[in-house]
């Protein structure tokens, strides 16, 4: 039987996305020590803090929601996810073969099948679906007690050992299988042990600590800046930060308590894994950070902002198209393989 989706979950799936976008529009201006920011006023410093402050969160967000509905691997399920993978990539090769930028050759191809122009997220991702029924059949069997002594000992090796000391070189700052698996463990544990503790607070206290968390983080981060340099901002943005990890479950709590059924919504959220796929495939990126330099330098701060979230809206609405034929020729596929064995 195919899962009814939450429509508000999947919208924060969409906006979680969009952050991806905001995030590597920023990193596209190589913030924070970037020549053209350098140059601006304090405003513009403290609006592209603001803006990497509530994106940061975007990655653990991803990893949270499905921790929450929890992964069932299947066959059919994978390879789903594989073929959007190698789809996207051979949609952007194929432009890029198109318009002369690249040639055809075996090595694309190669790199397009064996994932290679996914960035880090797909292997790691790949490997949580994975490790999946592992981590399943443990939070089936083990009581709260267990899962709790469990998180805070996974937690405080990662926020104290590796965000902290920098010990702990498997967490990876965040980017990594280990990193990963914390987020999966903690959304279930919350979701099967804690709803009844947090139904008392209202749904806008969580919204508050994201925002909170946001703010504190732009005045820790400009304190860091332009205090000690640009180094030590650096490394206290981290995916792996308990302040992020923080921020993205009241995110996540925020929006499980909100109302919504959009069958719009539903479909633009299914198709939003092929924005990241597209527009951080190596040789989409540049053309990505060009366009997202030119959209905001070539106006005052006020319209180039708004020329930029234009930009990033039309980015997104690409792939998210881009995706619709990638789900059409998966149904054909799927169509033509039952025809067969019928």
């Amino acid at each position: 039987m195919k899962k009814t989706r939450q429509s508000n979950v999947e919208l924060l799936r969409l906006l979680a996305m969009f952050m991806v976008l905001l995030l590597h529009a920023v990193q596209s201006f190589q913030w924070p020590r970037g020549g053209f920011l350098m140059s601006q006023p304090l405003v513009v410093h403290l609006g592209f803090s603001f803006v990497e402050m509530i994106s940061i969160v975007a990655v653990n967000v991803f990893v949270l929601i499905s921790g929450w509905f929890g992964i069932r691997p299947t066959m059919r399920g994978l390879g789903k996810f594989l073929y959007q993978c190698v789809f996207c990539s051979l949609v952007v090769d194929a432009v890029l073969w198109l318009v002369g930028t690249e040639n055809l050759s075996f090595s694309m191809l190669f790199e397009a099948f064996t994932l290679q122009q996914t960035g880090w997220f797909v292997p790691s991702y790949l490997l949580l679906f994975l490790l999946s029924p592992v981590l399943n059949a443990y939070v089936e069997a083990a009581d709260e007690p267990t899962q709790r002594r469990v998180l805070i000992s996974l937690f405080v090796a990662q926020s104290v050992g590796a965000f902290v000391l920098k010990i702990f070189a498997d967490f990876n700052y965040g980017y990594s299988l280990l990193s990963f698996a914390c987020l999966y463990l903690l959304a279930q544990y919350v979701r099967r042990f804690q709803l009844p503790r947090l139904a008392r607070l209202r749904s806008s206290f969580f919204l508050l600590i994201f925002f909170g968390v946001a703010l504190l983080h732009v005045l820790i981060g400009s304190i860091a800046l332009f205090g000690f340099g640009s180094k030590l901002f650096q490394q206290i943005m981290l995916y792996n930060s308990p302040l992020v990890v923080l921020q993205a479950l009241a995110l996540l709590l925020y929006f499980t308590r909100q109302t919504l059924s959009s069958t719009l919504v539903n479909r633009i959220a299914a198709g939003s894994f092929a924005v990241y796929l597209i527009h951080q495939h190596p040789g989409a990126r540049p053309f990505y950070a060009s366009i997202c330099q030119k959209a905001f330098m070539d106006a005052p701060p006020a319209l180039g902002a708004v020329a930029l979230l234009l930009w990033l809206c039309v980015v997104y609405l690409v792939c998210v198209g881009v995706d619709e034929l990638r789900r059409a020729s998966w149904e054909l596929l799927l169509s033509r393989r039952k025809a067969e064995k019928s």
